[in-house]
């Protein structure tokens, strides 16, 4: 760090090398944490739920501080540099992102961190990964490729990112165009696919609308609307066909929604990938696709079976899942795929009905049953705390309240 010609602004130099010496010293004994899986003493299964739990930090957050602690351990030119003050975190993060480096490219990289502004180091970095890149056998690229969801904030709105090798996005393409193509020659008014183009523009800010004076009643649909069009129909076609394959469960949408918000049409609600959108979205869902309402205050189907039964019926899974966000209770636990269990075992008296009920993942299933926890939901005030033997706590709010 350079040196300022004010007192004050030395003083703020000096207390943010102070907050970088003590971020390493922070991260050093995280990666010995989770080396040693101490995290396990307060019930979590991995040091990421632990760090969202305990630390307060987001998942995000808390995977990118352990893959850096992880990196200080192996890389000691890097950990030295970031210990003594003289790299601050933000280099640190960057640098540790530079793979296969041995430990001459680590101490070119320091030097170079130690000098360069964070624009020009960052541009280091990507220049040497992209050489780096060109190395690698074809094949080792799919390691990039995968289907990525980005939540927008501009009216319910979000993108579907898919990386893949060319000719698997031509495959794609080709054949939602040759679906569209069928629909033409069935009676579709719309025309055929032939030279349509490929790309959307690129320097159109998608949260931005246009004042139209006179808006037609029935507006045509643009190509690449109808190309997602002719993609939802295929992907919900295939759920449909394979329904004895399908867990039907897990292909519908969930949506919860306010019962006020529902009858006077104000409002939004929540979809269970934790996006929002408005009510008006919501009957459309309703009208034409597969979507499970739970609605808060309100009752479409019979949620509590009393002792019938031991086993929860699918309404008090949704019910009880919507609750707690479609994920483990466990606060810092995000895992998706969880089982329900009886607050009061049904060994001991315990109903099957939905303020009984909490959705936990496999882990602190087992921890509640064979490890010695127990855990209690307040319905009033919507809090769900687990206990461990040794008095270790795990306490989160719950998204919804019991209906008054």
């Amino acid at each position: 760090m350079s040196r300022s010609a004010t007192p004050a602004g030395q003083e703020l130099i000096d207390g943010r090398r102070h907050i970088d010496t003590c971020e390493a010293a922070w991260l050093e004994q995280l990666a010995d944490f989770d080396t040693w899986g101490t995290w396990a003493e307060d019930g979590h299964s991995h040091a990421v739920p632990w760090l969202v739990s305990k630390c307060g930090m987001s998942r995000s957050t808390a995977k990118e501080k352990l893959r850096v602690a992880h990196e200080m351990s192996r890389r000691p030119a890097i950990r030295e540099a970031f210990l003594s003050g003289e790299l601050p975190y933000s280099k640190v993060r960057l640098i540790t992102r530079v793979e296969r480096g041995d430990e001459e490219v680590d101490a070119k990289f320091v030097a170079h961190a130690k000098e360069d502004s964070f624009p020009v180091l960052e541009g280091r970095v990507k220049r040497w990964q992209m050489r780096a890149d060109q190395d690698k056998q074809p094949r080792d690229l799919s390691d990039r490729f995968g289907v990525f969801r980005q939540q927008g904030f501009c009216g319910g709105t979000g993108r579907l990112i898919i990386e893949a090798a060319d000719e698997d996005l031509d495959r794609i393409v080709n054949a939602i165009d040759a679906y569209l193509d069928f629909l033409f020659h069935n009676g579709q008014p719309e025309e055929p696919v032939e030279k349509a183009p490929l790309e959307p523009p690129t320097d159109v800010d998608l949260c931005e609308t246009s004042a139209v004076d006179e808006a037609p009643l029935e507006p045509s649909r643009t190509f690449p609307q109808r190309r997602l069009d002719a993609l939802l129909d295929l992907v919900e076609e295939i759920a449909l066909v394979r329904d004895d394959q399908l867990d039907p469960e897990r292909a519908a949408i969930g949506v919860t929604v306010d019962y006020d918000d529902l009858i006077s049409r104000v409002g939004g609600a929540n979809l269970d990938s934790g996006a929002v959108v408005s009510g008006e979205a919501v009957r459309r869902l309703a009208c034409d696709a597969a979507i499970h309402r739970i609605v808060v205050k309100g009752t479409s189907e019979v949620l509590d079976v009393g002792r019938k039964t031991r086993t929860w019926n699918q309404a008090q899974r949704r019910a009880i899942r919507a609750r707690h966000g479609y994920r483990c209770a466990a606060h810092g636990c995000d895992r998706r795929i969880t089982q329900i269990h009886h607050i009061q075992w049904w060994e001991n008296g315990g109903t099957t009905c939905i303020d009984n009920g909490v959705p936990v993942c496999l882990h602190h299933h087992h921890l509640l049953h064979e490890g010695g926890w127990s855990l209690t939901w307040d319905a009033s005030t919507g809090i769900v705390e687990f206990s461990g033997p040794r008095g270790q706590t795990i306490r989160a709010e719950t998204s919804l309240r019991a209906a008054a």
